[in-house]
């Protein structure tokens, strides 16, 4: 104990500024695994206070002198238990610091007790926080929105994406006549004077930003999807005075989902079921109980390319079931893995349900978006790049597999592979190079750690009365070869092999003007550089 209060006395006159000293990934954060959590919160809507507590169940690799675990400043700690007996602990920022001394290989339970008013969010889901509102008949009306901070924002946890635990039970305690709704499946609602408690268990694993509660009068109703793992449920809570028209619209939730599990295998969730669930902020990709804000609009709140007329957010929030819910990142940096292929999953059920042209129609609505101003992989992203050029790189990559089966099973592979796990981009590209059988270093590298595209740069010659088109890559990765199709004769598109060396082809019965490469296919940048 007294090597901890030392620790302590450093940690509160060094790290002062610095909340996230105890990296996740190194030192003892890797002693232990977060592998269950009952959550209770007891939430006052008149104040906007919370009050409640987490118990963290964990797992030793080796012994512990230190616990860390997660929670914003906001939120007042009043005390802590370790294996039922009171700890000594430690505030610093938005840790909890807590003195132990545990050996390898045992269990271990932290009961902490908390209140005060969570943040609030200034522009949901972008800058998370509890977001408050009321409804058209003045009911309130919460939700909470917290991707880029985490579930720390409101409760104690470990802010780890790469240990999460591997079930969770979350109770919520509110005034009548209002209804909570959180994660998983509703296992009981009891009464407590003028509150009720509704208790939510989620049996698979969940990352914690992806915990959420929402508060409102709401309204439900229940349907069942016949899928490939057997019967789903599904709900659907909705603010009363939409009830009829929330009927009619996600009609398109069960066309969908069979779409996505034609396309990824599964449903990931079954136990836990499928929620769509009205928020007063546009949409959240809450696992198992996805928040939707579109105002039962088509499109993006009413924008859609040509006829391409599907509600956004339910497409795409629900493609992160696949993407970003099971399989999910480590590392906040390769979120890519969760928005690039959410993205793309848009794009593959518009081929499904609209056919090939329109998907292509709709690919070229996102690569509108483009601004190749961030990589795809970024420690800090400030576009929208890692969604839409993200999708256009696995656009891309399909063109270049060659075999559209191959792709699908590929597509399929990485969530029977990586289900319920966390991963990294190598993780990902190895298992794609692997099934491909070829390698695709440069290709990743090209799209996903620069900026820039690659760009394709060409001119024309004229030799004995026979025109050639002269070309060769000029990109930021070394050795980039990436084949291509383009048109060099009369009859159709060929392929084509450029690297980082001039080499030249012979236009065969077309002029250099007739020259073309098949820019819906790939996402590159041309440039006639004579």
């Amino acid at each position: 104990m007294l090597l901890f209060l030392c620790a302590l006395f450093f940690f509160s006159c060094f790290h002062s500024q610095d909340d996230n000293y105890l990296n996740p990934s190194s030192g003892s954060a890797h002693c232990y695994d977060f592998y269950y959590s009952c959550l209770s919160v007891d939430v006052s809507l008149s104040d906007k206070i919370i009050k409640g507590h987490n118990k963290l169940f964990f797992k030793t690799k080796c012994s512990l002198d230190t616990i860390s675990i997660d929670l914003f400043s906001s939120l007042n700690v009043d005390s802590i238990w370790l294996n039922g007996h009171d700890a000594i602990f430690l505030r610093n920022n938005n840790k909890i610091l807590i003195g132990c001394s545990i050996p390898k290989k045992t269990q271990f339970v932290v009961d902490i007790f908390y209140q005060g008013s969570p943040i609030s969010a200034k522009n949901p889901p972008w800058e998370g926080g509890f977001v408050w509102s009321k409804d058209q008949n003045n009911f309130d009306w919460v939700g909470v929105a917290c991707q880029k901070d985490g579930g720390r924002l409101w409760w104690p946890v470990r802010n780890d994406l790469s240990d999460e635990p591997d079930s969770m039970r979350i109770n919520i305690s509110v005034e009548k006549p209002y209804f909570a709704v959180s994660n998983g499946q509703l296992i009981d609602v009891s009464n407590n004077g003028q509150k009720r408690r509704f208790e939510w268990l989620v049996k698979n694993p969940i990352n914690d930003y992806n915990v959420t509660m929402n508060i409102a009068n709401y309204q439900n109703f229940q349907d069942t999807l016949h899928g490939v793992s057997g019967i789903l449920d599904l709900d659907y809570y909705v603010l009363d005075y939409n009830l009829n028209l929330a009927k009619d619209h996600f009609g398109q939730v069960k066309p969908m989902l069979h779409t996505f599990e034609k396309l990824f295998g599964p449903y990931p969730f079954y136990s836990d079921g499928y929620k769509l669930v009205e928020t007063s902020y546009l949409g959240m990709e809450h696992q198992s109980c996805i928040s939707y804000g579109n105002q039962f609009m088509k499109g993006y709140l009413g924008h859609f390319p040509d006829s391409i007329d599907f509600d956004f957010i339910i497409i795409h929030e629900s493609a992160h079931e696949w993407w970003g819910n099971s399989v999910s990142m480590k590392d906040q940096k390769d979120m890519w893995i969760h928005e690039s292929f959410a993205t793309y999953a848009e794009a593959l059920y518009v081929e499904l349900i609209y056919g090939y042209e329109s998907m292509l129609t709709y690919l070229n609505y996102q690569k509108d978006k483009i601004q190749n101003k961030d990589p795809i992989i970024s420690e800090k992203h400030t576009t929208t790049d890692m969604y839409y050029k993200g999708s256009w790189m696995l656009h891309t990559l399909r063109t270049i597999l060659r075999d559209d089966d191959l792709w699908r099973d590929i597509l399929k592979g990485l969530q029977k592979e990586f289900q319920h796990k966390t991963v990294n981009t190598s993780d990902i590209t190895n298992y794609i190079e692997k099934q491909y059988g070829r390698d695709l270093d440069t290709f990743f590298e090209q799209y996903l750690f620069y900026s820039q595209l690659p760009i394709f740069e060409y001119y024309f010659t004229e030799i004995n009365n026979n025109n050639f088109v002269n070309f060769r890559w000029n990109t930021l990765a070394n050795d980039f070869d990436m084949p291509i199709l383009a048109k060099v004769d009369s009859c159709h598109y060929n392929w084509i092999y450029p690297n980082n060396k001039w080499t030249k082809i012979e236009l065969k019965g077309i002029l250099t003007e007739d020259f073309k490469v098949a820019e819906e296919l790939f996402l590159l940048k041309l440039k006639q550089v004579k």
